[in-house]
């Protein structure tokens, strides 16, 4: 029935049908993939399209601090990778967070990843509300070097 519908337009606009099937498959390929997230066999990747690299979410805190599970693109290869390089663990949203079983709170910004040395260290950079817990499996010094302990606010 395709091949006769297609043998049809193909007489209606003069073209063959190979000619007709051509333009259809190559504007369902993509040629570059858009910034997002997707999701390859159970693991996600945000795609940073902008500077060709990509890094692998950690955890559903981290996917859901990224936004949630509804911005994830399900896919079924690893072709949104293509031209990409692979930056490994995707850093955390700046921020102070602590591991689940651990008492210790890290602050993070763009670059850097420090230690909270004190109660009062926090309270002072705005209480313990602010912190977010995490997964003890996750590396929150991912893209980001450590520099020991935060420095006061003013």
């Amino acid at each position: 029935m395709v091949t006769k519908h297609l043998s049809f337009v193909s007489k209606l606009v003069g073209l063959s049908t190979v000619g007709v099937l051509i333009p259809m498959l190559s504007t369902m390929a993509q040629t570059q993939w858009p910034s997002g997230y997707y999701s390859l066999r159970g693991n996600v990747y945000a795609l940073n399209a902008n500077n060709s690299t990509y890094c692998y979410v950690q955890s559903p805190t981290q996917m859901n601090l990224f936004g949630g599970f509804s911005k994830v693109r399900e896919v079924g290869s690893d072709s949104f990778k293509a031209g990409s390089r692979d930056v490994g663990k995707c850093g955390w949203p700046n921020g102070f967070y602590r591991k689940k079983s651990k008492p210790e709170v890290y602050g993070l910004n763009d670059k850097q990843a420090c230690y909270v040395n004190s109660p009062q260290m926090m309270d002072a950079y705005g209480g313990f509300k602010r912190v977010r817990v995490v997964e003890d499996s996750v590396d929150l010094f991912a893209r980001r070097q450590f520099v020991g302990d935060c420095i006061w606010p003013d």
